[in-house]
């Protein structure tokens, strides 16, 4: 065939065909498919009506083949299954969707089914290759579609039509090759040539475009969009410790829906978790985990917000500022719908800004009106699904009410005190610099100081080795200064012995408050009758029974007696030899000049926070003179 001269397809109706226009004079009978330049292979609409010396193109053929008007191509018949192969026919591919105009907004969700049968009524027997465009025309919008995978399977592979589709999948899941290049043939950058027919068996899944507004219904994923958990991550590599139930809870909540494809979500009928609570004792790791959360992920980094930042001096400042956090969020979401990616916002110190409605005295309202705007953003009439905001606080009472409803921060995470096993692993964090570089001498036993360090936050612990690292620095200043280093201050390790002295620096803010307890003992216990054996034998029974029984979580005890009877002393004998992690004595000489609500707020302080410790005693003394008897 002599060359021929590239022109335009006569209307828009062919262009959507996605054919090619040749003057039926210039095939041979019966001709269904071209292959131009040796390259780019189509299917063709002959015609007597066009041009002799001219085949018709549209757009995006010669933007895809690289044409111009009036340039001379070579195009020559192409025959499936010549020379002796068998066809090939496309099993399953992958197609790319945007608008074909840039400035088309997406005012509706488009159904991938019926996109996938649409297509396939409209282009059966019709030839495609990897890496072609296309001109598809639904429900009255044009859309530029691009073929970025394709599987293809032979003759012999599609004689059973009910097992097409699933060895189609697996052959596509496996990214095999073979049969799928035309041998003998290349594309335009010398590539293997992956062409087939289109038939009614054919597998078709629609991907929207990265920089495309397009919204699909039902689309298949791209495994690196699900891929929102990095492969690597590693719960040891945050350097956080104790806390890898809290962890695989807070996965399981926030996270697990998200990695699935849109269309497996979409089918339960189940909207992402859009909030999650930290709260529990300072120190515990709340803020260590929003700083590490990033790490795990493979989305944008998160957004930390210190509350009072949010805070400001001029009037519907503070509301602004709370929306500027969710711009971002909102227009991607108005663009790509559930395809957009995750927006992570971390408020600390949440209670500074979120409290309870009407619970400030204040003429300004200006607390309420922050909760009213994280309300609608959060659960509003424009509703979210690409937003996870995580509030930490360690005052969770203090929290408004309906921002604590499933649909909001519906997922309460406690970050407790960690357990002798999470505070090993807390040793072993703050400690694997010392042992790596081999500071930390031979006779350190983290398994016994994670004993010894019972109701120590995260924060303690680290306290704890900063303190026993003191102790091995002060030991190589030389004598009779305060400035200088002794000449062997390479040999210096971090013993066992630092580590001791520390725990008698470092005490826990939820431990036994040992020196109120040895002041009521100071002179010891005298048995000047036998009712005192008594009392601390039936004592010893009491502490047994909370620390071993499951039906007596709770066992109170009064003592009374005669003032200077020892009442005090064997109430804080009792409690010391518990040997609970958590022992705390109230008394009215440290409430002296405390106004009532100080002192409710004081006694209340004490009896929150021994729910936090597995074991706990709290020590009364003269409750007459507490009650203002």
């Amino acid at each position: 065939m002599p060359p021929l001269k590239v022109g335009q397809t006569q209307n828009n109706s062919l262009a959507l065909t996605n054919l090619l226009v040749i003057n039926s004079y210039n095939l041979p009978l019966n001709t269904r498919h071209v292959i131009l330049n040796n390259h780019y292979v189509f299917t063709v609409y002959p015609t007597p009506d066009f041009d002799r010396h001219y085949v018709g193109t549209s757009k995006i053929h010669r933007r895809w083949a690289q044409l111009s008007l009036h340039q001379e191509v070579f195009v020559e018949p192409f025959r499936f299954g010549s020379d002796g192969r068998a066809p090939l026919y496309i099993g399953a591919m992958d197609i790319e969707v945007r608008f074909l105009a840039r400035s088309t907004e997406a005012r509706e969700e488009y159904d991938t089914q019926e996109m996938s049968d649409l297509f396939k009524s409209l282009y059966n027997d019709q030839a495609f290759s990897l890496g072609q465009p296309l001109a598809f025309e639904f429900h009255g919008i044009n859309l530029e579609l691009r073929i970025v995978r394709l599987t293809v399977l032979d003759v012999n592979e599609i004689r059973n039509p009910k097992a097409v589709a699933q060895l189609a999948m697996e052959r596509h899941q496996e990214g095999s090759e073979a049969p799928q290049v035309l041998r003998g043939y290349t594309g335009p950058r010398g590539e293997p040539l992956v062409c087939g027919l289109l038939f009614n068996e054919s597998v078709i899944q629609f991907l929207k475009a990265p920089d495309s507004t397009v919204r699909l219904r039902g689309a298949a994923r791209a495994s690196s969009a699900r891929n929102i958990i990095k492969p690597e991550f590693k719960f040891e590599d945050m350097g956080i410790g104790g806390l890898d139930a809290e962890f695989g809870d807070i996965f399981r909540r926030a996270f697990a829906s998200r990695i699935f494809p849109p269309s497996l979500v979409e089918k339960l009928g189940i909207q992402h978790v859009k909030g999650m609570l930290l709260y529990g004792p300072p120190g515990t790791g709340k803020t260590l985990i929003a700083r590490q959360i990033g790490k795990m992920l493979n989305a944008r980094d998160p957004v930390v917000v210190n509350g009072p930042e949010v805070l400001n001096k001029f009037v519907g400042q503070s509301e602004e500022n709370i929306r500027k956090l969710f711009a971002e969020a909102e227009k991607e979401y108005k663009a790509k719908g559930d395809d957009s990616s995750l927006h992570i916002i971390i408020f600390d110190e949440l209670d500074a800004i979120c409290r309870q409605r009407g619970a400030k005295s204040d003429s300004t309202g200006v607390g309420d009106s922050v909760v009213n705007q994280l309300l609608a953003k959060l659960d509003g009439v424009d509703q979210l699904n690409n937003i996870l905001v995580i509030g930490m606080t360690n005052r969770k009472e203090l929290i408004d009410e309906a921002l604590l409803r499933p649909g909001r921060l519906e997922v309460h995470m406690e970050i407790g005190l960690p357990d002798e096993h999470g505070r090993l692993q807390i040793l072993k964090i703050h400690t694997s610099q010392m042992r790596s570089n081999g500071v930390m001498g031979p006779d350190v036993n983290l398994e016994e100081l994670a004993l010894l360090t019972k109701n120590f936050s995260g924060a303690e612990i680290n306290g704890l080795v900063r303190s026993a690292s003191s102790f091995a620095f002060n030991r190589h200043v030389k004598v009779g200064t305060m400035a200088g280093v002794s000449s062997d201050v390479e040999n210096l390790k971090v013993l066992q012995d630092d580590f001791v002295h520390a725990l008698g620096e470092v005490k826990p803010a939820f431990g036994v408050a040992d020196d109120e307890l040895q002041q009521c003992v100071q002179n010891g216990i005298i048995h000047y009758n036998d009712n005192i054996g008594t009392i601390l034998a039936d004592g010893h029974l009491l502490v047994e029974q909370v620390r071993k029984s499951t039906r007596t979580p709770l066992v109170s005890v009064l003592l009374h007696g005669p003032a200077g009877s020892g009442k005090t002393a064997l109430a804080a004998t009792l409690a010391m030899q518990s040997e609970f992690p958590f022992i705390k004595l109230i008394s009215p000489e440290t409430m002296v000049g405390y106004s009532e609500s100080a002192k409710i707020n004081a006694i209340s302080k004490v009896f929150t926070d021994s729910y936090k410790s597995p074991l706990s005693v709290i020590v009364v003394d003269n409750i007459e003179r507490l009650l203002g008897k």
